[in-house]
């Protein structure tokens, strides 16, 4: 009878696992339910604060499940692979699990809370990071509890997130303490602060044309590409007086810098048009070939070389080992041979500047920081989600837009080869989105838009992740030492 029970209390707790993995599931986009964050990680504690190495796979077992279903789009890019992926975020999981458990019950708020900053912040940047689900993400939907990342950066959020379902399973557990006094009066400071008044600087206005081409560049040859380029700038932007116009990356898939016609074509409707256009495609210097943005003004040609590459993508991370060259190649059936740029480029049009953020680079929040010490006025991300079919993936890297512009106080415009094509303002709105027939993706069109250039100076876009990074530091140091 004992071993019946253990086992049917095991599996109790898988199922237990399983809801809390759903509940987190449907937080993220393109879903609405937010609040479920509150709670999600509550089932897991519940089952794990036993003194049992069982919680670890009990975590383990929770962030697979989770990170499986929430990445599988990318199945549709690597197959089943991805979940090697899943694999490793899911270690994660199992170390917060872990040490939770191993804290002072009075402590456990503050402590797990900082503990999730922490491991969320090695996720971001250990083996090029991939903070692609980080759980602040979650508000996207939630205006309020969003605008904290205007001091804290998203990491903050996911602070108030989990030391909340801390304090929800502090008072199942009833183990009440002085840290949920304190918790409470953490956010009563947190959404006062919220109210003070931004400093804005407006520097102008600028006529944006989005275009979303919609066409998948492996069914095209090179000539098919180019004329497709010109047609759609013919079609939408001819004589309408447009300021920039945007076409996003991997609109033209080869070299453009060798494309001489091309090139000259593109410089020749900038002058008649009066118009700049920025453009993702790829570049070569030295030999080494870019992932791109190219801004044509006149004569004026201007390079942002893609910084941060797609792991296996765009370059094969543990390319030295040949182990690992042979199996990527065995699977893949070629070798991505991408460099990485160095350079925060900004580029300038009317005296207004603005930056570039290619493909997966806006959802680290070093890239957009880093090129505020270059004085950008707004940014433009320009992707090819095309790879992620009609799934979560555009939806969930989509929504990243809102905290970097909540962060930077910075105008986000997104620009997609088969979308999401749309506008996030500084307080993280979304002013406009690119729909037909309410779908967001696969169609062709363009969104146009009025930009008013406007600046919101927050306590993030001049001092970054380190105040907040260094409060988690002190507050666990001395919740630590202290008896």
């Amino acid at each position: 009878m004992k071993k019946i029970k253990l086992r049917s209390n095991f599996l109790l707790n898988l199922v237990i696992c399983l809801i809390s993995a759903l509940l987190l599931f449907f937080s993220f986009p393109p879903f609405n339910f937010w609040y479920f964050s509150f709670v999600s990680f509550v089932p897991i504690f519940l089952i794990s604060d036993k003194e049992s190495f069982l919680k670890i796979f009990y975590g383990l077992f929770s962030g697979f499940i989770f990170y499986s279903i929430s990445l599988s789009w990318l199945n549709k890019v690597s197959g089943p692979i991805y979940l090697l992926l899943a694999l490793y975020l899911s270690i994660y999981w199992a170390i917060f699990i872990f040490f939770i458990f191993s804290f002072n019950r009075k402590k456990i708020i503050f402590l797990g809370a900082c503990l999730w900053v922490f491991l969320e912040i090695i996720m971001s940047y250990l083996l090029t990071g991939f903070p692609w689900l980080v759980i602040g993400l979650s508000q996207y939907k939630n205006y309020y509890i969003s605008q904290i990342a205007k001091f804290t950066g998203i990491y903050g959020i996911s602070f108030i997130i989990i030391a909340s379902n801390l304090f929800i399973y502090s008072l199942v557990k009833k183990e009440f303490s002085l840290q949920m006094i304190f918790f409470i009066l953490l956010l009563i400071f947190l959404f006062s602060i919220l109210k003070f008044p931004v400093k804005k600087e407006k520097k102008g206005n600028l006529e944006i044309c989005l275009i979303q081409p919609n066409f998948k560049i492996s069914e095209i040859d090179s000539n098919e590409n180019k004329d497709a380029i010109l047609s759609f700038l013919d079609k939408y932007t001819k004589n309408k007086n447009f300021d920039l116009i945007v076409l996003p990356e991997g609109t033209y898939q080869n070299v453009i810098t060798e494309d001489f016609e091309l090139i000259n074509k593109l410089k020749e409707f900038s002058k008649i048009n009066k118009t700049g256009i920025l453009i993702g495609t790829f570049t070569k210097q030295d030999n080494n070939l870019y992932n791109s943005g190219v801004f044509i003004n006149n004569d004026i040609i201007d390079v942002y070389n893609k910084i941060h590459l797609v792991p296996y993508g765009e370059f094969i991370l543990g390319e030295r080992f040949i182990l690992i060259r042979k199996i990527f190649y065995k699977i893949a059936g070629y070798y991505p041979e991408l460099k990485p740029g160095n350079n925060y480029k900004t580029f300038k049009y009317k005296n207004i500047k603005f930056s570039t953020l290619i493909c997966y680079e806006n959802i680290f929040t070093d890239m957009s920081y880093n090129f505020l010490k270059n004085k950008t006025d707004f940014f433009i991300v320009i992707t090819n989600d095309s790879w992620f079919g009609d799934s979560f993936g555009p939806y969930q890297h989509f929504y990243h837009n809102i905290f970097r512009a909540i962060e930077t106080g910075r105008y986000f415009l997104q620009t997609g080869l088969t979308g999401i094509t749309g506008i996030i303002s500084p307080e993280g709105k979304i002013e406009k989105i690119l729909e037909k027939e309410n779908k967001q993706l696969f169609f062709e069109g363009i969104l146009n838009f009025s930009l008013p250039v406007e600046i919101y100076e927050t306590f993030y876009s001049k001092y970054g992740i380190y105040p907040f990074f260094l409060f988690c530091l002190i507050l666990t140091g001395l919740l630590i030492c202290r008896n």
